[in-house]
């Protein structure tokens, strides 16, 4: 394909700037669309454009920064809310929550959503600039998450809140009361009431959040059991402990598990498989001990699976308040 220094420019400055092109008009974005055609360029939206080569050696986190950021440049005054400016505050790294921009806008407003942006009405959005991208509050961006996003994802945000910026429930529960008018209010109370900062990603808040969400009580997190062969002191994802004595043991796997080199210790992927498996073993030789194990691509594609799973085990549904 015939190049096209200008357009060539366009992306080289764009990624010094760490973001991507936008498209500005119909004769550049057919210039784009073409080398999109043949997979020199990626689209994570729309009218945004980078090269698949640099694109696929950025993390998931810098894609969704990358887009963050042409907004910044694009839109010097637009306010990213919502799942965008969970994003920006080190809340979320999934990407499928970004298939559009959530751009915060006030009552009267009238711009309209587009195939990029979705705007949404929030009452004098208290912005700040955090990594050279305006957005709402971190107390703000927390709550109109846990209100309007879907209930494992919203505590997912609120649990890494906890976790990383160190904000207290009292703080989330406190800015929730005095906006208690917004929509979606209640379930806001709801997940800001199940939230945890003791999880330690946002897998195992997404899987806490769906175990809620289908009725389960909520378990304990990373609690420590007594390894009975090795008398080692071993750490599980999630606990239920029964009326009877018996326990249930979840635990979520992940491809980082076995090949994070600070996990796998040294060892190959096979050591680690084994090493786990006799972890497994040990610790159901407890006698009283039932372990549930699941992936998070399961948990996403077959969560009827984990359910059934769940149930099969035993573990025991919340009591609902009278």
């Amino acid at each position: 394909m015939k190049r096209d220094n200008d357009i060539d420019q366009l992306f080289d400055k764009a990624q010094r700037e760490r973001r991507c092109v936008w498209s500005t008009g119909s004769a550049q974005r057919n210039k784009l669309m073409r080398r999109a055609a043949v997979n020199e360029l990626v689209r994570p939206l729309p009218r945004f454009f980078a090269r698949r080569d640099y694109w696929n050696r950025l993390s998931y986190h810098e894609r969704i920064m990358h887009m963050m950021r042409t907004v910044a440049a694009m839109r010097k005054t637009w306010v990213l809310c919502l799942v965008s400016a969970a994003a920006v505050w080190g809340l979320t790294e999934n990407m499928y929550l970004h298939g559009t921009i959530h751009i915060a806008k006030q009552y009267g407003n009238r711009t309209r959503n587009s195939e990029c942006f979705t705007f949404h009405h929030i009452p004098e959005p208290a912005a700040t600039t955090r990594h050279g991208v305006l957005v709402t509050g971190l107390l703000q961006t927390v709550f109109d998450c846990a209100r309007m996003c879907e209930f494992p994802d919203g505590l997912a945000i609120c649990d890494a809140a906890l976790r990383k910026h160190l904000l207290t429930k009292d703080d989330l529960i406190a800015f929730c009361e005095r906006n208690k008018r917004c929509a979606g209010i209640q379930q806001a109370r709801s997940v800001i009431g199940f939230a945890d900062g003791r999880s330690e990603n946002g897998g195992e808040s997404k899987a806490r959040g769906h175990f809620i969400e289908w009725g389960f009580e909520a378990p304990e997190l990373q609690a420590w059991f007594r390894n009975p062969v090795t008398n080692a002191s071993a750490r599980v994802d999630f606990l239920w402990r029964l009326p009877d004595g018996r326990m249930i043991i979840g635990e979520l796997d992940g491809r980082e598990k076995y090949i994070n080199p600070e996990m796998i210790q040294g060892q190959d992927v096979v050591d680690t498989v084994l090493r786990e498996r006799e972890r497994e073993t040990n610790l159901g030789l407890s006698g009283n001990v039932v372990i549930v194990r699941f992936t998070y691509m399961e948990l996403i594609k077959h969560p009827q699976n984990v359910r059934q799973k769940l149930k099969l085990a035993g573990v025991p549904l919340r009591r609902q308040s009278s």
